[in-house]
């Protein structure tokens, strides 16, 4: 028996992006003239299949069980609120459904893996690997899912899966908006869903639900199976994390791996999703947004059905990401909404910011793929690192690093002699390095990082100051321009480092700052390799806003990346001042960022009006 779904408790949260980061992968000469041996190979086929085909596209029908099968798919998206921004698309997808089973044991590869293959994209027409899908760590894509339901209690609960994706096409792997596992037990009956989203920025999500529970008491009509859930994940850049999604399944007709059926209609899985705005009471409000996924044909995956698949669409498999920026531009210039900036993905462990780290109780859904360290936070990391590494033994004080990414181990730094108290740092991105590199203290480090834009949490306010805080201090002059921080002729380099920290700090900001940084020594070369990671960060800084200006783009309010002194400044001035709100470190604050006022904090869209 289905057991009824109750709304959880949802909230909205929203952090401001610094850098992105974009890697490629380098093509080598030998597989360029791989990739062109191939192309030939495949229009010749394609050529020569068209001439044999009848007329008219491939039809599927019952027929004997297949271990995989095309997908040709009609996708249909529609946004409904604002009202004035409604609008809707319709176009059509290529995917496989596959069995894991079959494809992990390389049943599928087709033309010697030459036309289809699976371990790898290079030197094929239609490619697959592990690599992109489920986490990051190594191993195989069923090795994935296993550990995946395994860490949420669901272990050695499915024998075979139907997965439904979009492969690689000629060594090139689009974006795969949605991936799906349909998952069914020893008794051949379907069990469970897992749903993997993918945004743009290289980040995914997953979704387990299970068949009869929290399920919705009737599904949508012509569907098998439907779930409430809270939304938490980022996907779109004109939406918030705010509302609740309905998933509507119709699972295929058969396992994959049967011995009750001879044979049955090709499967032909739908999948429909409306994202619905949070009501009052943590329950659904208006419907703002509609997805449908609906198969149109499906044909048992063969080299020849392949090829005349591919040569009917073959770009079928590259427009996902021109799609997706060609109908951004359309809502934010015609359409008029403004542009979310994408925050760190909420931590996949439950009381990630209690201090726990047990990943062995994450919840059905969580971020399993996170944005990968740049190279400024890298740095700044290892400074980080280094500095904790001495400094634990001085204040006896041990610190715990923990990370709402699942694939970054727990970081811990130990005195040699036992501990007097423990200081637990939970962060959501490796952002928090670049903070405390490029804050002048650790009151401002912890004003901007945890206070106003929720980067990360203490466990002990008090313990942060005491093992981050330096002593010397001093107050720079009243004049906004050219702060000096020392009447010397020749301030040495840590002093001269933390004047470059100050240039961009709001006055309201600028009392009682330390002579030098808790991260600087005196020395040349660490003077060259600081300032030369200051300025490029503050390089950085400028481009963005140069490009979204350029590009005439607008943020929502009170989420601009330039602004986030501001934002602090504003935030101690709330509390009586800079020295008013130091004063009241010992406190735990609670700060909600700006986001939607009015009407649009009820639809989680902001739209300019005109």
């Amino acid at each position: 028996m289905r057991q009824p779904n109750k709304y959880p408790k949802c909230t909205s949260s929203t952090v401001a992006l610094s850098h992105r980061h974009v890697s490629a992968n380098p093509v080598m000469p030998s597989q360029l003239v791989v990739d062109v041996c191939v192309t030939v190979l495949c229009v010749s086929l394609s050529a020569f299949l068209r001439a044999r085909s009848p007329a008219g596209r491939p039809h599927d029908s019952t027929g004997p069980l297949s271990r995989a099968y095309i997908l040709r798919n009609q996708v249909t998206h529609a946004r409904l609120l604002p009202v004035e921004s409604v609008h809707a698309f319709t176009y059509s997808t290529l995917c496989l459904l596959m069995s894991l089973n079959a494809l992990e044991e390389h049943r599928l590869d087709l033309g010697g893996g030459w036309i289809f293959g699976y371990g790898g994209i290079w030197g094929r027409i239609v490619g697959l690997r592990s690599k992109p899908y489920l986490t990051t760590q190594p191993g195989t894509i069923r090795n994935k899912l296993e550990m995946l339901l395994g860490e949420r209690g669901l272990a050695n609960v499915f024998t075979d899966t139907w997965m439904m994706t979009m492969p690689a096409f000629m060594g090139f792997e689009g974006i795969n908006p949605l991936t799906v596992y349909f998952c069914y037990d020893e008794k051949e009956e379907f069990c469970l869903v897992v749903l993997e989203i993918h945004n743009t920025f290289g980040e995914s999500h997953v979704h387990v639900l299970q068949v009869g529970t929290n399920e919705d008491e009737i599904p949508a009509t012509g569907y098998d199976h439907q779930w409430t859930f809270c939304r938490e994940f980022h996907v779109s850049p004109f939406n918030d994390r705010s509302g609740f999604y309905e998933v509507s399944v119709n699972n295929p007709t058969h396992p994959p791996t049967s011995t009750h059926f001879i044979s049955a209609p090709a499967p032909r899985p739908a999948v429909r999703v409306h994202l619905y705005t949070a009501g009052e009471d943590s329950t659904k409000g208006q419907l703002k947004l509609t997805a449908l996924l609906r198969p149109t044909s499906a044909t048992p995956l063969t080299a020849s059905s392949l090829l005349f698949a591919v040569i009917q669409a073959p770009f079928s498999l590259l427009l996902t990401l021109p799609r997706i920026l060609y109908v951004a531009w359309v809502l934010h210039y015609t359409k008029k909404l403004d542009v979310f900036l994408r925050p760190p993905p909420r931590p996949a462990t439950k009381d990630w910011d209690a201090g726990i780290s047990d990943t062995s109780s994450p919840s059905l859904a969580g971020g399993v793929k996170w944005l990968k360290e740049g190279t400024l936070e890298y740095f700044a990391r290892r400074r980080v690192e280094g500095f904790l590494g001495r400094r634990v033994n001085e204040t006896g004080i041990k610190v715990i690093f923990i990370a709402a990414d699942p694939s970054i181990p727990q970081r811990t730094f130990s005195p040699s002699a036992p501990p007097r108290s423990c200081l637990t740092i939970s962060y959501l991105s490796s952002q928090i390095f670049t903070i405390f590199f490029l804050t002048p203290s650790a009151k401002h480090a912890l004003l901007l990082g945890s206070d106003s834009e929720d980067i990360f949490h203490v466990s002990s306010r008090s313990l942060f100051l005491s093992v981050f805080s330096t002593t010397t201090k001093i107050s720079l002059p009243s004049s906004p321009s050219s702060p000096r921080l020392s009447p010397k002729p020749r301030p040495s380099y840590p002093v001269w480092l933390q004047r470059t920290r100050c240039q961009n700090l709001p006055r309201t900001l600028a009392s009682s700052i330390p002579t030098t940084h808790f991260l600087d020594s005196d020395t040349l070369w660490d003077w060259i390799v600081c300032a030369a990671a200051i300025y490029t960060h503050r390089y950085l800084d400028a481009l963005e806003k140069w490009l979204f200006t350029l590009a005439r783009a607008r943020i929502v309010e009170g989420q601009e990346p330039w602004l986030q002194w501001q934002r602090a400044a504003e935030l101690a001035m709330s509390d009586g001042g800079f020295a008013s709100w130091s004063r009241s470190l010992s406190g735990a604050s609670v700060v909600e960022r700006k986001g939607p006022v009015g009407m649009w904090a009820k639809i989680g869209s902001v739209r300019q009006e005109s």
